[in-house]
């Protein structure tokens, strides 16, 4: 990843992530979870040629060894129509990722809301049980408590710190939780993996979450805060009502291979 934010998002990527660099992109390959596709993926320069792109694509699964193709490319990169319909015909997603921001000096949130909670051994079993069931809904329980086992001792450590939503103050039954990355050396906080489970989504405790997030980070130092949603997720208008700007547009490529 190039322009905003970049020397955080790759510390964070690199968390789980392998990274090679080569002249005109880097690969970034997790082989404790190759399922995973966020943790996966080739990522071009802003000096990869994209007239080369339709020729390189057949590449990408070999250097990720797997049998899926994960590409981003450069936030400077704009693919032309003609490109975008020639990935399509031959079989290929292609969204694109919307990078969001927000200046924390400009963040006028208190820090404490009683339906939210971190930091303790009770909010870190809270938020690890949450996570690992709204993964399950999408990736599989297998996957779901491997990645939560490749992600716990950065939770454990504090290198992630994970927020926790409660539906009540007594904080008995939690239904939501969301990472939050902390760069000291550039003064960033990367928010990430925010859940809410189905049934308590559209009653304000997204924005709840995401508050104590930015709060949090601004009481840690933090002078901005960012975050990756993709533009078919529909969570775009929800982080635009929270004030965060899109300052990034990165377009990526997906194909899966069946075998």
């Amino acid at each position: 990843m190039t322009g905003h934010y970049s020397k955080t998002e790759h510390q964070y990527i690199l968390l789980t992530s392998e990274s090679a660099s080569f002249d005109h992109y880097s690969v970034y390959r997790d082989p404790q979870l190759p399922q995973i596709f966020s943790h996966n993926f080739v990522q071009l320069h802003d000096t990869f040629p994209l007239e080369r792109l339709l020729n390189f694509l057949p590449s990408v699964p070999k250097l990720l060894d797997a049998n899926y193709l994960h590409l981003k490319a450069s936030p400077q990169h704009v693919f032309p129509l003609g490109l975008k319909q020639s990935l399509v015909k031959s079989g290929f997603v292609v969204e694109d990722e919307l990078l969001y921001d927000m200046k924390l000096s400009d963040w006028k949130g208190q820090m404490g809301h009683p339906l939210t909670a971190w930091g303790t051994a009770k909010s870190l079993s809270d938020g690890s049980s949450i996570m690992k069931i709204y993964d399950s809904i999408y990736i599989g329980e297998a996957i779901a408590e491997q990645k939560l086992k490749r992600k716990y001792p950065f939770y454990e450590a504090g290198i992630i710190i994970l927020v926790v939503c409660y539906s009540d103050q007594a904080q008995k039954v939690p239904i939501g939780c969301g990472e939050l990355f902390i760069d000291h050396q550039e003064k960033t906080a990367k928010i990430e993996e925010v859940a809410i489970l189905d049934q308590f989504q559209r009653k304000g405790y997204g924005s709840i979450l995401v508050k104590e997030m930015l709060s949090i980070a601004k009481s840690l130092g933090m002078e901005a805060a960012y975050l990756v949603a993709a533009s078919t997720d529909g969570a775009t208008q929800f982080y635009e009502k929270l004030t965060f700007k899109k300052y990034e547009r990165v377009h990526t490529v997906f194909h899966y291979f069946l075998t």
